[in-house]
């Protein structure tokens, strides 16, 4: 049913002036429209009304019908709007969340060296004579980070490491004991850039395990 119920057609309905097909249709839309069994029942208990009384009736159910139309739809735009609001609420605060973690990243701070340790210890490393050089960090430690340092050489090594030590730092490095270029590299990396050294000379030997 529109705005307008029709009421033409529930007086004929009520009087029995209407065809089988025309009731039928009639009370399947009744079934499915509550203001139109409303309107056929009120009809039925006044027993017919005049013109007058038939326009006031059609005005009164075209408010009603208009009514629940208005209320129907400020729900939906109510929850439309609700929906939209939390979204963008959502994304302001993702949005905010991201700036903030971009500012916290790119603040200037001391970088950490994180060393990744083996768990089985493959380095041992002693001083020989006319050494004075002593790490810094210590021997244990120094084993430590050595051990990290050479995870990726599986060969069983062992070498001489010599140096002179200037200003803290080891220079003039060679190493003996070993054909593998590999290995001499790093640790004379490892011995010239990873390590500050207290004395002037240093003579380490070094045993690397072989990784299993």
């Amino acid at each position: 049913m529109e705005n307008n119920y029709q009421l033409s057609r529930i007086h004929n309905y009520v009087m029995g002036l209407m065809s089988k097909e025309e009731m039928y249709a009639i009370e399947r839309e009744a079934l499915q429209d509550p203001f139109l069994q409303d309107a056929i029942d009120g009809y039925k208990m006044q027993q017919g009304v005049d013109a007058k009384q038939l326009s006031i009736m059609q005005q009164r159910l075209a408010q009603r019908v208009e009514t629940q139309a208005r209320d129907k739809n400020r729900r939906f735009y109510g929850w439309q709007r609700l929906t939209v609001a939390l979204a963008a609420a959502v994304l302001f605060v993702v949005a905010c969340s991201l700036v903030f973690f971009n500012f916290i990243t790119s603040k200037p701070g001391k970088k950490t060296e994180v060393i990744l340790m083996e768990q089985q210890l493959r380095v041992d490393s002693r001083t020989l004579a006319m050494n004075d050089a002593i790490p810094e960090v210590g021997w244990s430690q120094f084993n430590e980070e050595l051990n990290s340092e050479v995870r990726d050489i599986l060969s069983a090594e062992h070498v001489v490491v010599r140096f002179e030590v200037k200003n803290g730092l080891a220079n003039t490095i060679t190493v003996t004991g070993t054909s593998s270029s590999e290995v001499g590299g790093v640790l004379i990396e490892f011995v010239r850039d990873k390590i500050k050294w207290k004395g002037r000379y240093g003579v380490i030997d070094i045993k690397i395990d072989s990784k299993e």
